[in-house]
């Protein structure tokens, strides 16, 4: 069994916990690496995507790490409610850390703060800098957010009453005259959650930051949007398809059409990012410069558009973001431009522009997500107050675990 020894001696491998998802590409890095004259040797820890197996491996790490040991370095998905699933139930998988920002807190991680500035390849000023400072605390660096999520709604610009309509809270969608928007929403309300909550917890006060108020009004509004769909809208040809990742803004790529961008508004009229992989450290490794050497990989531009690393002639592919976006989102939206119509750029660098906050997606979004779902699918015996009652007393609970 693998695990980070005490005692690290040259030669040992750099053990890396990643998920099975990631695996061929984390062999394919270390190809890559090794092509171009590495000599650590790496050893993957691999967390099933199956619930069954996976439950064993989560319990033997988590003693494992709280006993000061564990794997050297993370590469982790967080717990994205329509991303991160068994893949044979389909229901949402458990992280290894069910709250890696309360978990940052509790300094399982090491401070990469030097290793990032040094970096040439992470290169933060290219970086999304909002989605980078979720790994920050006033102590140091401890997470390297990989990827995230930017729910949006795309639609074709001539299916609006006014083509360069904007909003910036659910209430002001709701009292505009955009009939068809507010169809496209409210055929969609379960992709609001959790993100129209934005940030749910500050970890560093053990706050909670959703409250029966915000929580109430949130499904109120995804209520009133339903009242606008029809079967029209649900299946409209206006609505660009996709989960919002780098496929779907691929897509955007030689289409005579031209789109508006919809971000999910969070509470405060800003947008609310949510990390869905990450890099990360364990504070007790032996091997902290070969553990970051690897992670650091995953920041290389070349990936950011599908393109590959290439060492001695060979081509390596070790990343893929079809689902959700690179933190170097820029790079994306720049190799888009000379083939994207110029409203559409606009548009998407808009929607980017009006992120103002980020998280890693964790338990108590979880909570969030399947309050609505329960709600809105299932239609309990319980009141809406009860259920979200309910949901923040789970919150709370869960944050001071």
């Amino acid at each position: 069994e693998a695990s980070a020894s005490s005692t690290g001696q040259e030669g040992d491998p750099v053990v890396i916990c990643v998920e099975e998802s990631f695996e061929q590409d984390a062999y394919e890095l270390e190809n890559y690496l090794k092509a171009t004259g590495m000599e650590t040797e790496c050893e993957f820890l691999v967390l099933p995507d199956n619930t069954e197996d996976r439950e064993t491996e989560l319990t033997r790490l988590r003693t494992e790490i709280m006993a000061g040991e564990g794997p050297d370095a993370f590469v982790l998905s967080s717990s994205h409610p329509r991303l991160f699933l068994d893949q044979q139930t389909m229901d949402p998988l458990e992280p290894l850390f069910p709250n890696v920002e309360k978990s940052m807190y509790s300094h399982l991680f090491l401070d990469l703060e030097d290793m990032v500035q040094n970096s040439e390849i992470i290169d933060l000023e290219s970086c999304n800098q909002v989605v980078m400072d979720v790994g920050v605390t006033g102590d140091g660096r401890f997470l390297l957010p990989v990827a995230y999520d930017l729910p949006t709604v795309i639609v074709d610009r001539s299916a609006l009453e006014n083509p360069d309509y904007t909003f910036s809270s659910l209430d002001e969608l709701l009292q505009s005259n955009e009939e068809s928007l507010k169809g496209f929403f409210g055929a969609r309300t379960l992709f609001l959650f959790p993100d129209c909550l934005g940030v749910p917890a500050d970890y560093e006060g053990q706050n909670l930051l959703v409250t029966s108020e915000s929580l109430t009004k949130a499904i109120q509004q995804a209520d009133a949007l339903t009242a606008f769909r029809d079967g029209q809208n649900s299946g409209s040809e206006a609505v660009l398809g996709g989960a919002g990742g780098t496929n779907t803004w691929m897509s955007l790529q030689n289409n005579e059409l031209e789109y508006a961008v919809f971000p999910v508004p969070n509470q405060e009229g800003g947008v609310t990012a949510g990390v869905t992989r990450y890099a990360a450290v364990n504070r007790n490794t032996e091997h902290p410069q070969e553990a970051f050497a690897f992670i650091e990989q995953l920041f290389r531009e070349e990936l950011v558009t599908g393109g590959s690393l290439e060492a001695n002639g060979h081509n390596y592919y070790p990343l893929d973001f079809s689902y959700d976006l690179p933190v170097k989102e820029q790079v994306l939206l720049k190799y888009m431009e000379p083939n994207t119509q110029e409203a559409t750029m606009s548009s998407l660098r808009a929607a980017v522009g009006r992120v103002d906050s980020a998280k890693v997606y964790s338990d108590l979004d979880m909570d969030i997500y399947q309050l609505y779902y329960t709600y809105y699918l299932e239609r309990p015996e319980e009141t809406l107050e009860e259920l979200v009652e309910r949901t923040i007393s789970s919150m709370e609970m869960t944050l001071a675990e």
